[in-house]
């Protein structure tokens, strides 16, 4: 397959994927607003062991930093990934040094995501639940370094020619 075939495919499924994932997070948005209204109708507000479910409130306060550090770090997920879809939409070759940077940050935002999130029901419920998000975050992380060697690969080549 050609290079110019290649990078009209990189761009059309990247295309595809912007207008995808712009759509999946409207959804959420939406999903995620009625259950907020009806929650602080319903009792959120309140403050005492019944709004707690019965949890101490040290694990209260202890999930607090674990929720704010998910949050921000979903953000910068989000972010990342918008960065990254545009990049490759545009036509840029993946074996940049820019697109690595992002691909890495990107893993260790899944791997901090599932952490955080772990750590959060950890104090909110009492209980251990670990996603398979950092797995995926290692995975992406390795792919950052092929796409670092790529690169390499890539300034070697033109430099020979």
């Amino acid at each position: 397959m050609n290079n110019e075939k290649l990078t009209s495919k990189i761009k059309n499924i990247s295309r595809i994927s912007v207008v995808g994932f712009l759509a999946y997070l409207a959804a959420a948005i939406y999903n995620f607003f009625p259950d907020f209204k009806r929650g602080f109708i319903d009792g959120w507000n309140d403050y005492g062991k019944e709004s707690t479910g019965g949890q101490s409130d040290l694990m209260f306060v202890l999930s607090i930093p674990c929720m704010l550090v998910f949050i921000i770090t979903f953000i910068v997920m989000l972010v990342v990934s918008l960065q990254l879809l545009f990049r490759m939409s545009r036509g840029e070759s993946p074996f940049t040094e820019k697109i690595s940077r992002t691909v890495k940050k990107l893993g260790i935002s899944m791997i901090i995501l599932d952490i955080a999130w772990a750590l959060f029901n950890y104090f909110d419920e009492s209980k251990i639940s670990i996603g398979m998000l950092w797995l995926a975050g290692i995975v992406l992380y390795a792919f950052s370094l092929v796409f670092r060697y790529g690169t390499i690969l890539q300034k070697e080549s033109d430099e020979t020619l």
